[in-house]
């Protein structure tokens, strides 16, 4: 096959596919803040790096052009364009029963949606169904039936993520048949089209994390931004405050919810708000606690008894988001350091993330007002 293509014909593929992966880089860098968006950028720069070796030294063969990454990667990048609220890229999870991890190309939609972008042609997808392929490897329904089984180990909102395959190829209607029978959302498509997006989980209950008390009736987010504190912190929270206030947006999402709060979060707050609350806001906590069901906390899972306390891992933090999870509650919390080191453990939890607010009504009496 080496033979059928002059060096001249090789060097010119493999500028093409140089070309391809420059501009994959450039499409990157509008989702640097994505999760894995850099570690795939760092594996299209080093496909480059070898083909411009190969090619400046004249040494390019075939080989070298039908074995590059940059055809996969360029079909990953095309998707992902084309998805919504993208968070994730080349995302691992540990399965039981699998000394690798399982890799899911693309989370999107929030964490919703997981895409596995499949580049193969027909005919290798078809011999890998009907046992045509080499020892050891999986076919296309045995992947589904992992992805499926992974989606239901790590749900999103309390419900397992929709898996998409997206076929850049055209497939037999029958295996796309067999995919959809099992419950794979199958995508076939060689151009850009945008992936649907996945039907939003309806959130019925919410647990309120002592930071989403105190930020709800904190005299700053009640109409008393404009202040400049002693405290640097304080003062950039106002700033925030001006700029986004936070109160409607918790109360558009506490909406037609019920509100949940267990005891640790409540007398930790009612803690809180004794030493440091000024009269308004113990008002206002009188009058949020009206509203709220409060109940016992709960005792840990294993799952939860496994995570270890250190850091960012506070066990009364671990008390309050272990009682959203028990009553399938999605906890409305500030605290992402909690969030973040819980995932480095294994462990995602439903959560909605909020700017966080300090109590601030005493502290005004040694603050400076803005002028309007």
């Amino acid at each position: 096959m080496q033979n059928d293509y002059t060096l001249e014909e090789l060097t010119d593929l493999a500028q093409e596919k140089i070309v391809l992966g420059e501009q994959l880089l450039k499409d990157l860098e509008k989702l640097e803040s994505v999760d894995g968006v850099r570690k795939i950028s760092k594996k299209i720069n080093q496909e480059l790096k070898f083909l411009n070796k190969v090619r400046n030294n004249k040494t390019v063969t075939i080989n070298h052009i039908l074995c590059s990454n940059l055809t996969h990667f360029g079909c990953l990048v095309q998707c992902l364009l084309n998805c919504e609220k993208v968070i994730h890229i080349d995302y691992p999870l540990p399965l039981e029963d699998r000394v690798s991890k399982l890799r899911v190309d693309i989370v999107a939609d929030e964490g919703a949606t997981w895409i596995k972008v499949i580049a193969r042609n027909p005919k290798s997808l078809s011999d890998a169904v009907h046992g045509r392929t080499s020892y050891g490897s999986k076919n296309i329904l045995e992947q589904a039936a992992e992805y499926l089984e992974a989606a239901e180990s790590y749900p999103h909102m309390f419900k397992p993520p929709r898996v998409v395959f997206r076929f850049l190829s055209d497939i037999d209607n029958d295996l796309i048949s067999k995919l959809q029978t099992v419950g794979i959302t199958v995508l076939v498509s060689q151009t850009s089209e945008p992936v649907p997006r996945a039907e939003t989980t309806y959130v019925k209950s919410l647990n309120l994390d002592i930071t989403t008390l105190i930020a709800y009736v904190s005299a700053m987010t009640n109409g008393s931004a404009n202040w400049e504190y002693n405290e640097p912190l304080l003062t950039e929270q106002a700033q925030w405050e001006r700029e986004s206030p936070i109160k409607p947006i918790l109360d558009e999402y506490f909406d037609g919810k019920e509100l949940l709060c267990c005891e640790t979060a409540c007398n930790s707050f009612n803690e809180i708000l004794s030493i440091l609350g000024g009269s308004k806001e113990k008002s206002r906590a009188t009058d949020l606690f009206r509203r709220i069901h409060l109940l016992p906390d709960v005792t840990l899972t294993e799952e939860m008894k496994n995570i270890r306390v250190g850091g960012k891992i506070k066990a009364r933090s671990l008390q309050i988001f272990a009682f959203g999870l028990r009553h399938k509650a999605v906890t409305v919390t500030s605290n992402e350091g909690f969030l973040r080191a819980a995932r480095m453990q294994g462990l995602e939890i439903p959560a909605f993330v909020h700017d966080a607010r300090a109590l601030t009504e005493e502290k005004e009496k040694n603050a400076r007002m803005l002028q309007k």
